[in-house]
């Protein structure tokens, strides 16, 4: 028999984000509990139960092959959760953070988490919605809106005033109240609340002057109409964790934003808004602020547009793919790297993009400076930190800790590989010799795919400073020769990579490129705080260019005496920095930050007025792409880069700002350029944002996937 298709259902009248979601997926929403049916509180029992029959008899005469419902009430997903077990259908559960987070819905969490464990699938909104229901054991993905189709609105009336759209419902969580004082304070502005009057108190409603307007409940084509008829839409809330609909609409029409001040909403949506507190004064204070400066931020809505479309579709995949595919054992993943988890930022991309695609991790690494946080720990991981610590003050260093995590490494993973039949191993380089670690694992059936962060004969040569006849240099060239003919697959950062691998005689089939992305966006950039400042975060060591960086601050001083350079890192190489700065007179311009968790790092970046990538041409720099480069890309934060071929094959100069490598004097340049001209330096960014389409880790990750399961 024929099943019918995807259903999406939602107890309430419409639910925007449900119906896009039916329609993306090629299925139908669903909407159950009618106006007509909000009464007094002591008939909520009998609404939710009608509701329920309404809900099962619409379930068994669409006999839907996936169900996918929307909680709270959490009574919708346990209805659906019934019917799907008596038909053996697939359930998707759409967890708004108001089932997690609100006092209303506190007693229901043992509920969800029962009926959560027992679903397919859950989307979230937040990312701390997710690392909450991660906890719980459960495949959990965040999935933003859509961006609704501008076209639905309907064409309004504008009238003369300027309009705020206070977008909202007018319920329980929102600071009515406030916003109608706010109103009286900026007489000159029209503010439209949108929402059923009936859920605000007469007394609030009689006391709002006559700026203070409510629509009423409106149908979604005609509530568009007044997004598109506003000159500044805002949303506000009272509750944490909430991440506000309207916020979606307003960036898809290219609409000034202004929103409550929550790290949720910062996260998502903090370079194309304005953030208040509820407080009457600050909100009329940032709507003001905001239609003067509605140009600017209409345009910041428009950039945001591809981080969020990205982002969404990166979960609907997902998503499809779960649905498409019948059940099967969670695939087993091995991962082996001597690099610190969670501190290396890719290694720990990676580990959370597998755990996100429901795989059995074991991870084998180095020990991390600090104790391992709870949160490392994600559902179906086991994590083996070896007791070797990277030191580079010497050469020397480098052959003992290969030689010891080798050592430490291969009992654990031959024990392991007779115990576990794993789907895939993945080694991490350096060493080049590491992969060799694998062999029980292989013999067992596993693949076994190298991912090279680095070249390391090239990367011998520019450390050591011997050339290419060297025996070092030729002894490295055939290990990594022997470890990619030994391998099944190997994963390099760059095309260049694959070249030079290819020209070595390595089959090109055999080689994936997988970018040193993240999955940032701009909306984690912040604006900076008045004084410009310049930031670098890499290694100290000297390859990666700092100390001309360094050198060029004094040619900048006379012009921009409050400029600094943030340095974030640690390596051999920061005594001599400091030195040169003390040196040159401009200490007290740089600092230096040490190495951060590369959260902490990003967030101190996220506000620098520009991105400085001073790597210079040694024989290995020609090479790379730099990852901090993407990093500040990715946050739209503008670029003065040394011009190297691995990066010019990717950015022009009309999307970097480049230099010749190792001069300071050119690099002191283009930064007086990009300050002296910041609608340059953001034309620049977005620029830049374009030409990382191709590199974002939404679109390398399929391929990242299909190296390590090619039947995938």
């Amino acid at each position: 028999m024929t099943r019918g298709p995807l259903v999406a259902f939602a107890w309430s009248p419409f639910q925007a984000r449900t119906e896009g979601l039916a329609k993306e997926l090629g299925g139908e929403a669903r909407f159950v509990a009618g106006r007509r049916l909000r009464r007094a509180r002591w008939q909520l029992p009998l609404r939710y139960v009608r509701d329920g029959i309404d809900a099962w008899r619409q379930l068994r005469r669409l006999d839907p092959r996936v169900v996918i419902v929307i909680t709270p009430p959490v009574f919708a997903p346990l209805v659906a959760w019934l019917w799907c077990r008596v038909h053996r259908r697939p359930l998707v559960i759409d967890c708004h953070t108001l089932a997690l987070h609100s006092r209303k819905w506190a007693w229901a969490l043992p509920l969800h988490r029962f009926l959560m464990r027992r679903s397919r699938a859950v989307l979230v909104h937040t990312q701390e919605a997710l690392a909450e229901v991660r906890g719980w054991g459960v495949h959990v993905m965040v999935l933003p809106d859509e961006l609704p189709d501008p076209a639905l609105a309907r064409e309004p009336k504008h009238g003369g005033a300027p309009r705020v759209l206070i977008a909202g419902s007018l319920d329980w969580d929102e600071p009515v109240a406030a916003v109608v004082e706010a109103a009286r304070q900026v007489p000159a502005m029209e503010l439209r609340l949108t929402g059923d009057p009936a859920r605000v108190s007469a007394g609030v409603r009689a006391a709002a002057p006559p700026n203070a307007v409510f629509t009423g409940w409106l149908d979604y084509p005609t509530f568009l109409g007044e997004v598109r008829a506003a000159d500044v839409v805002a949303a506000f809330t009272g509750l944490p964790g909430v991440m506000n609909r309207a916020a979606f609409e307003a960036v898809a029409l290219g609409k000034p934003l202004v929103l409550t001040d929550l790290p949720e909403m910062r996260e998502r949506f903090g370079q194309a808004a304005l953030f208040t507190t509820n407080d009457p004064t600050d909100m009329a204070r940032t709507v003001s602020r905001a239609y003067e400066e509605r140009e600017a931020l209409a345009a910041r809505s428009l950039r945001l547009q591809t981080d969020l479309r990205a982002a969404r579709l990166e979960g609907l995949t997902r998503l499809r793919t779960l649905l498409t595919e019948p059940p099967r054992r969670a695939r087993r993943m091995l991962l082996v790297s001597q690099h610190a988890y969670p501190d290396a930022p890719l290694l720990r991309r990676n580990v959370e993009h597998l755990a996100a695609q429901g795989m059995q991790i074991d991870l084998i690494c180095m020990e991390p400076a600090n104790p391992l946080p709870p949160s490392s720990f994600l559902p179906g991981m086991r994590i083996f930190a070896l007791p070797v610590q990277h030191r580079r003050e010497h050469r020397f260093n480098y052959v003992v800790e290969f030689a010891a995590f080798f050592l430490l490494s291969f009992p654990i993973v031959t024990a392991l590989g007779l115990r576990r039949r794993y789907d895939a191993i993945q080694v991490d380089n350096l060493p080049d010799f590491l992969p060799f670690v694998a062999i029980v694992p292989r013999l067992r059936g596993a693949r076994v795919v190298f991912y090279m962060y680095d070249m390391f004969p090239e990367l011998a040569m520019t450390r050591l400073g011997l050339d290419s006849g060297h025996p070092i240099i030729k002894l490295a060239r055939q290990i990594e020769r022997w470890a990619l003919r030994w391998v099944d697959h190997a994963v390099v950062v760059t095309d260049l990579f694959r070249r030079t691998l290819v020209s070595r005689g390595v089959d090109a089939a055999k080689i994936s490129v997988v970018y040193n992305t993240q999955p940032l966006t701009v909306a984690m950039r912040k604006p900076s705080n008045g004084s410009p400042r310049l930031v670098t975060h890499a290694s100290l060591v000297e390859r990666y260019g700092v100390q001309v960086a360094i050198r060029a601050l004094p040619i900048l001083r006379d012009a921009w005496p409050d400029l600094t350079y943030d340095v974030l890192g640690r390596g051999e190489y920061q005594p001599a920095l400091e030195r040169l700065a003390t040196e040159l007179r401009v200490r007290d311009a740089v600092t230096f930050g040490g190495f951060l968790p590369w959260p902490e790092a990003m967030e101190r970046i996220s506000s620098a007025t520009l991105g400085i990538v001073p790597v210079i041409a040694d024989g290995f720099g020609e090479f790379i792409l730099p990852m901090k480069l993407l990093e500040y890309v990715g946050m739209g934060i503008p670029v003065v880069c040394a011009r190297l071929p691995g990066i010019e094959e990717h950015f022009d100069p009309e999307s970097v700002a480049f230099f010749t490598p190792g001069d300071c004097e050119g690099l002191a340049r283009q930064v007086d350029r990009l300050l002296n001209d910041p609608v340059a330096a953001e034309r620049q960014a977005a620029r830049a944002s374009q030409a990382l389409e191709s590199l974002r880790w939404e679109t390398v990750a399929p391929r990242y996937l299909a190296a390590l399961h090619p039947m995938a």
